[in-house]
């Protein structure tokens, strides 16, 4: 009795170890796990050094963009931002409307959401954990300055790992000025947003950001370009489907497997990323390795899903295909992809990785998003059973 239910056990093991050795001799798949990616952050790392790259500058002497604000003033603002707000200001010496509720009140009206804060801590954990896209604090003596026609400085929190919000809360604050200005005829440029990066990197945001998405999207695409060639085609499963093997076994004996090479993956990319660009992490190494394993793991998941429905190798690429470019675009690292972002499995990885790598927050913070990710990957897994199991012929 014991033996019988060993030989299950037993029968994952061989396949896995079948599975390693096929790879092992892929030439071609190693390069595209290894080396390929390697490449990638070499690539980077040159022309970060050969370029003084500058993302998300503005020209300061460029005009056109209040003339644009003005004309847009009277039309009903749909920014999708959500932001935070501290009044600070004291003082009470213009002969009118408070110029901080004003200005918070023009505010209001470019935002979907304000929400007022006490203190910045409280603002700053809500930015930390991503309630919302960023704070503004109006500083006491705000109204006092402006009575007597000298500048004063609004601070405009944003997060340094968030490239696209940060144009989006700059635009709304600029926003806000103009109309608040404008309202009072005022011509000079008597408020000024003073921008203050948070989660700020060491490095520059391209070393940094950029090359944590190129780490997650080699590991994620990498693991499932390979993996999508597993079921389909593979001879030797064909003879091993003629002995007592379910089919669940085989699956899960090929996601064990490109999950293995995905780890020594991960410790490759990892340690390339950090090191080249001398990075300053604000978590454990080891952290980031699972992090990466996981990603192995749903990108094993997605291939060999794309495998068991494929019927030859020439489907299995045109579909790997697809889900490249279909996960390019929907990777909300250049557009915003709405609930998506919160389901895709290379958006949730890429998340995890900047959330731990540069805010510093612990597996245990970011659970919700680690659940995500096996739960996308049993859900594959799962899916791939189901498919392979009614498929008569491997093609």
């Amino acid at each position: 009795m014991a033996e019988h239910f060993m030989k299950p056990s037993r029968r994952i093991t061989n396949m896995i170890a079948k599975e390693l050795r096929l790879i092992v001799k892929d030439r071609v798949a190693l390069f595209l796990i290894f080396l390929l990616p390697a490449a990638l952050i070499g690539m980077l790392w040159w022309v970060s050094n050969q370029n003084d790259l500058a993302i998300g500058q503005t020209n300061p002497g460029d005009s056109g963009g209040e003339t644009t604000v003005l004309e847009n003033a009277t039309e009903e603002f749909e920014s999708g931002i959500v932001l935070g707000i501290i009044d600070q200001d004291t003082t009470r010496t213009y002969n009118g409307v408070d110029l901080s509720e004003n200005f918070t009140a023009y505010l209001n009206m470019t935002v979907d959401r304000l929400i007022v804060y006490n203190n910045t801590d409280d603002a700053l954990r809500s930015l930390y954990e991503g309630n919302i896209d960023g704070f503004v604090v109006i500083p006491d003596g705000f109204e006092a300055n402006l009575t007597v026609n000298e500048p004063t400085y609004i601070e405009v929190h944003i997060d340094a790992t968030d490239l696209v919000t940060q144009s989006s809360v700059m635009g709304v604050v600029q926003t806000a000025t103009v109309l608040f200005r404008s309202s009072k005829m005022w011509i000079r440029s008597e408020v000024f947003p003073n921008l203050m990066i948070e989660f700020a990197p060491d490095a520059d945001f391209v070393e940094s950001i950029f090359g944590g998405f190129i780490v997650v999207f080699s590991s994620y695409l990498g693991i499932t370009m390979t993996s999508a060639q597993s079921i389909v085609g593979d001879a030797p499963l064909r003879r091993m489907l003629l002995t007592p093997t379910n089919r669940l076994e085989v699956v899960v004996a090929k996601s064990v497997a490109y999950v293995i090479i995905g780890f020594f993956q991960s410790l490759l990319l990892i340690s390339l990323w950090v090191i080249a660009f001398d990075l300053n992490l604000n978590t454990g190494f080891e952290s980031l390795v699972i992090i990466m394993s996981l990603t192995s793991l749903t990108g094993a998941a997605t291939g060999i899903l794309i495998s068991a429905i494929s019927s030859t190798r020439l489907q299995a690429n045109q579909m790997f295909l697809f889900v490249l470019f279909g996960t390019l675009i929907l990777s909300g690292f250049f557009i915003d992809v709405g609930v998506l972002d919160e389901v895709l499995p290379l958006n949730q990885g890429l998340k995890l990785l900047i959330d731990t790598a540069f805010k510093g927050l612990t597996l245990v913070q970011v659970a919700s998003r680690v659940l995500r990710l096996l739960a996308f990957s049993v859900l594959a897994i799962l899916g791939a059973t189901f498919v392979f199991s009614r498929k008569p012929t491997l093609g």
